[in-house]
């Protein structure tokens, strides 16, 4: 008889009952109204605004919180700006560096031809990669007499009255170090550079939506909220006195900042192109929404579903 899938230890795969004791692999909680952020709260410091301040994707905020938001945000650009340069600086210094190394070490190879201790075989390669196309054979020729005029240079110079001359022992050139090929010594081991970028804009950013947007003091919207009589009572709509909600679509009236909900745009804001609290000119471009976490039901929008991805096994 089968075991019970709660008391099955045997089988190669997770049970259902088993994969819930565990505590790793992929999560998915359901969202509720206690996890979402109310309308009118900061998006920053996640209190009630005071003095709520709108960027124009409908992103509410505290004046202090955003302010301080900019001001550190672009002490970091400077930061980022500042590192960036001297790494261009310190790059550009390498680069002049391994210039000199290259042109030292062109200088000792010239040197070592002179007086005949370069590599034949290696020169004629050099000469070969220097001429260019085989088929060019004047410029080849060019290149392998001027090495053989070298040559008979470098044996003139070697020979001299100090020379003990061609019957003395030859003392051997030392051999150049070869490669190791185990790579997992310390010394062969590849480098890896770190790679300094420029800050990726120049401006701040407003990071409350998925997609960061710019983010400039001047652009912000004092938003006025109408409030109830009672201490602490919901925010009410200035034209239908309805208590404004996650769930209402919220609309912000640029020139003057009033909060009105949606159907009164409609139906009295656009069709007369004024407030309907201060009679301020309104157009339709002037008009923005507050963005809203929704209500933790499918009809309140917003995200509804949280998911942590974690790693399926552990060793």
């Amino acid at each position: 008889m089968a075991k019970h899938s709660k008391s099955n230890n045997s089988s190669g795969v997770f049970t259902h009952a088993e994969r819930k004791m565990t505590n790793y692999g992929t999560k998915t909680r359901r969202l509720g109204r206690e996890s979402k952020r109310k309308f009118d709260a900061c998006h920053l410091c996640l209190q009630p605004a005071r003095t709520p301040m709108l960027c124009g994707q409908g992103h509410i905020s505290c004046r202090e919180c955003v302010m301080a938001n900019i001001l550190e945000q672009k002490h970091e650009i400077e930061r980022a700006n500042k590192r960036y340069a001297e790494y261009l600086e310190q790059q550009k210094k390498e680069g002049e560096r391994r210039e000199r190394e290259r042109e030292s070490q062109e200088v000792e190879r010239y040197r070592k031809r002179e007086v005949g201790l370069g590599d034949s075989m290696k020169e004629k390669r050099r000469l070969d990669v220097e001429a260019g196309d085989s088929k060019d054979e004047g410029k080849r020729a060019r290149l392998l007499l001027e090495h053989q005029g070298t040559s008979a240079r470098a044996v003139t110079a070697l020979i001299s009255p100090e020379d003990p001359g061609p019957s003395a022992p030859k003392q051997p050139l030392p051999k150049p170090a070869g490669k190791l090929s185990s790579f997992w010594v310390p010394s062969q081991a590849p480098s890896a550079e770190s790679a300094v970028k420029p800050p990726a804009s120049q401006s701040a950013q407003c990071f409350a939506a998925r997609t960061p947007h710019a983010l400039r003091l001047k652009s912000l919207i004092e938003v006025r909220f109408r409030a109830g009589s009672a201490p602490g009572a919901e925010k009410l709509c200035p034209a239908c006195d309805r208590a404004l909600l996650n769930s209402s679509q919220i609309d912000v009236l640029r020139p003057c900042g009033h909060a009105i909900c949606h159907r009164c745009v409609g139906n009295f804001v656009l069709p007369a192109k004024e407030c309907f609290v201060c009679q301020a000119k309104v157009a339709a471009k002037d008009v923005v929404r507050i963005d809203t976490e929704g209500t933790g039901f499918a009809g309140g929008g917003g995200q509804m579903v949280a998911t942590r991805y974690e790693a399926a096994l552990q060793v």
